[in-house]
């Protein structure tokens, strides 16, 4: 695979198991907030309340849709998710290009079915060189680390600290703007 404009590696297993923890978490929290302020408009301003245990088709429902939602539109607009997004990871086509709509939808429609069967769809991030599970191979994607494009220093203050340590104490120095001699 070329990855082009990405900076890393395939993803490993145990950051793309945290970063499925993190997205289910969103998405879990913001179903239930949504459904809590539903419940509360409409016990406030139309004095009615809904039962969700007598209807909980329509709960399930709704849920999978906002899951399918969250899912496609972070893939679509940048490629990665909340979580991913938290741990470092994007993902892009087979080539190293952003994922296109259609190849993001396949992929989430296809992963219950990599993550159902006991995460037997799973198994192509453990042992596959590329780290593709299943809903990876059927979309023609890949995930892989990206924090971005940027140079490989230090942070600021350590820099700074060793530029110290390490120049004549007359040199000029980046954090330091010459004076003129007077």
């Amino acid at each position: 695979m070329s990855v082009g404009r990405v900076s890393g590696h395939y993803a490993g297993a145990f950051s793309r198991l945290v970063a499925f923890l993190i997205d289910w978490f969103i998405i879990v929290t913001t179903y239930g907030l949504a459904l809590g302020l539903g419940q509360y408009v409409l016990e406030t301003f139309f004095g009615r309340s809904v039962n969700y245990a007598e209807s909980p088709a329509w709960w399930g429902a709704g849920f999978g849709l906002w899951a399918f939602v969250y899912l496609v539109a972070g893939l679509v607009i940048t490629g990665r998710t909340a979580g991913k997004g938290l741990m470092g990871l994007k993902v892009v086509s087979r080539t190293g290009e952003p994922l296109g709509a259609r190849w993001a939808v396949v992929r989430v429609l296809v992963l219950p079915v990599s993550i159902g069967f006991f995460g037997l769809g799973c198994l192509g991030i453990l042992l596959g060189k590329e780290r593709r599970a299943l809903h990876d191979v059927v979309a023609r994607c890949a995930v892989v680390y990206d924090w971005g494009d940027r140079p490989a220093e230090l942070p600021a203050p350590v820099t700074r600290w060793l530029e110290r340590r390490t120049m004549p104490p007359h040199a000029p120095r980046a954090d330091r703007p010459e004076s003129p001699v007077m």
